[in-house]
């Protein structure tokens, strides 16, 4: 290099500094396009100047275009490499870029150069956070904390991955410090409001993401985080889903959630769309197949949900849920040995697969193998398809020697099943004649007046009087453990005698001809249920039958479905106002007691009149409570009506209408 080369340089290289230095503060005051123009008049006096590449580079951050930062400063790392800012600044670029591999080399060659460097030490944190390196982003953190004890940001990432290692109790108060400190803090308010709810404080961790959405409505990792607090305190997150898929439409986890939400809704069709496209997004997702399978099979397309499953199970072999929903569309299927096999499968992948057990329940009942299936049947409150188990402070009895302890037996689930399962109460109280009976509360006078002598009274919260309890559903599995079972007694149901009498003076009013209970329907009709349920239409050719007096026992009321049926049959379905079906159960029972015969689907009504000895016909498909055998031994008086293979419940009612025909005609 000549001496004129060599002066001509060191007037560029001073040119160029001069120019920095007179940009620097117009950059510090905030004059960002001011700064911009002389830091670029600076590189065009000498192009590879690294304080004009890095701190035009800085400019190009702070306004959002990542791409030319990370460019500007890595020339600057390559000018010079030994300055620790330029590698700290081209970390926080290529994080903002989603380059967390780059950016964690970057922020550890800033580390090696400068230690303690709390700002580099923070960003290594960010990138190995984003890079699933949950543990090691909390020692980054850790360690920008050290250098800086109150460096705001670093304390409310640490707070935040330390809710995500599990460790909520721990991050909350981190999080409330850093907030404090520096109340924009985004990411720590949405942590914050998620460590509240995994602590079971719903109501405060709802308010802080709702919080976090006042100020950034766009933050879409709070609104999934506030559609997943509502789904698990069943409030309605529909709509919030909703607005998640609108920030991020390309995400296939938000759609499988929106899936759920549908399908917890009952919505199955928008389901299947939801978990389709979540699907489509991510071929790889095994729960979005599982569960568009599941979808499909509440459709009626079991063969479609079965290849659904497989292909799940392809996607993660010994998937149990897979194993489960992939047995219930073989059960569909009428495979039930393959059904078993699969509920086994899943149980072996997960012990704690209490879904799996309680329909290898459902279907070893269903096939009379009552030991084995009473045995699984145990798991039921675990299993999320029925009620929770009711909470006592006394041990469960496992059917041994009671060596003076006093039983405590409860009913379980709905008025139905607590009638099913309360047929067995005559043996059990023969058995142990001192036990107490807590059931419905609008069953409690039937109870006193069919068991005299045993104390019967509404649930307490906190029995005293009991040493140890046993739920209604756990008596077959010690009373009823072969086939044939013996049945209870029939009509071990009792009503009031004076209420009887009224009733039948009524009924008498009706005239001669046959007096026949009927229910269609039922109140909670999901996909899943709802070929178990008919409109009151599908039953005219049975309504219409000569010398037959119908009574509604559709407690849920079903006035403008029965006043339709009337102006097209031109006769009555007999109904009284002054007897409400759901609160005044002795009164129903009274009216049922003088039926000469009850139809039904299924339905608590059938149940009720069952155990009051009344004949009963129940319209559906063979199920578990059959026990593998044509009837249901629950109940002596009760015959079931199954449909024709092919066809819904409509086709069971035109059986019955053949079978009453000529039972009504010797009441005419």
């Amino acid at each position: 290099m000549t001496s004129n080369q060599r002066k001509s340089g060191n007037s560029a290289a001073a040119t160029a500094a001069a120019l920095v230095g007179q940009a620097v503060p117009l950059h510090q005051a905030g004059r960002l396009s001011e700064a911009e123009a002389l830091y670029r008049q600076a590189l065009a006096a000498q192009p590879r100047q690294p304080d004009a590449l890095h701190l035009l580079g800085m400019i190009a951050c702070q306004t959002g275009r990542f791409v030319e930062a990370a460019d500007l400063i890595g020339q600057a790392v390559a000018a010079k490499r030994d300055v620790p800012d330029y590698h700290a600044n081209l970390a926080y670029a290529l994080q903002s870029l989603g380059r967390f591999a780059e950016a964690e080399r970057a922020a550890r060659n800033a580390l090696r150069l400068r230690r303690p460097f709390p700002e580099a030490a923070n960003t290594l944190g960010n990138a190995l956070n984003s890079q699933g390196k949950v543990a090691e982003a909390a020692e980054a953190y850790r360690a920008a904390l050290r250098a800086r004890p109150d460096f705001a940001e670093a304390e409310g990432n640490l707070g935040t991955v330390l809710r995500r290692l599990g460790r909520s109790a721990e991050a909350e108060p981190l999080l409330r410090h850093a907030l404090t400190a520096n109340p924009a803090l985004t990411e720590a308010h949405a942590a914050l409001g998620l460590a509240l709810l995994d602590l079971g404080r719903a109501d405060e961790g709802e308010a802080a993401l709702r919080a976090v959405l006042v100020r950034r409505p766009d933050h879409a990792a709070t609104v999934l985080a506030l559609a997943g607090a509502l789904h698990r305190r069943g409030g309605d997150e529909k709509a919030v889903y909703r607005r998640y898929l609108t920030l991020e439409p390309s995400d296939p986890e938000g759609w499988n959630a929106f899936g759920l939400a549908l399908q917890g809704a009952d919505r199955i069709g928008p389901a299947a769309d939801a978990f389709a496209r979540a699907l489509r997004l991510d071929p790889t997702m095994a729960e979005a197949a599982t569960n568009l399978g599941t979808i499909r099979r509440l459709q009626g397309q079991a063969a479609v949900s079965a290849i659904l499953q497989r292909r799940a199970l392809d996607l993660r072999p010994g998937y149990a849920a897979a194993h489960t929903n992939l047995a219930l569309a073989l059960q569909d299927l009428g495979d039930e040995a393959g059904a078993e096999q699969e509920f086994s499968r899943a149980l072996e992948a997960d012990p704690a697969q209490s879904l799996a057990r309680f329909n290898r329940a459902i279907l070893r009942l269903r096939q009379g193998r009552l030991a084995d299936g009473w045995e699984d049947y145990a798991v039921r409150f675990e299993s999320g398809r029925l009620k929770p188990r009711r909470s006592l402070n006394i041990p469960e009895w496992d059917g041994g020697d009671l060596g003076g302890r006093r039983l405590l037996l409860w009913a379980e689930q709905g008025l139905g099943d607590e009638l099913m399962f309360g047929s067995l109460l005559p043996d059990a109280l023969a058995r142990v004649p001192d036990a107490i009976v807590e059931c419905e509360p609008r069953l409690v006078p039937l109870f006193r007046r069919s068991f005299p002598g045993t104390t019967v009274r509404a649930p307490t919260r906190r029995p005293t009087d009991a040493d140890c309890h046993l739920p209604f559903g756990s008596l077959p599995g010690l009373l009823w453990r072969t086939v044939p079972v013996v049945p209870p007694p029939v009509g071990w149901l009792k009503p009031d005698p004076e209420r009887m009498a009224t009733w039948r003076s009524r009924l008498d009013a009706l005239g001669p001809g046959l007096r026949v209970g009927i229910a269609w329907t039922s109140q909670r009709i999901t996909a899943e249920r709802r070929q178990s349920y008919t409109d009151l239409e599908d039953w005219m050719p049975l309504l219409g039958l000569p010398g037959l007096h119908a009574v509604s026992l559709q407690y849920d009321g079903r006035e403008e479905e029965m006043a339709a049926v009337e102006e097209r049959l031109g006769r009555r379905v007999n109904r009284w106002p002054d007897l409400d079906q759901i609160t005044d159960l002795e009164g129903t029972a009274a009216l049922m007691a003088n039926l000469d015969l009850t139809i039904t689907v299924a339905s608590s009504a059938g149940e009720m009149a069952a155990a009051l000895g009344v004949p009963v016909w129940r319209l559906g498909r063979r199920d578990w409570t059959q026990l593998g055998t044509a009837v249901r031994p629950w109940f002596p008086s009760m015959q079931c009506i199954p449909p024709d293979r092919s066809d819904g419940v409509r086709s069971a009612i035109l059986k019955a209408k053949q079978m009453l025909a000529s039972l009504s005609a010797g009441y005419r």
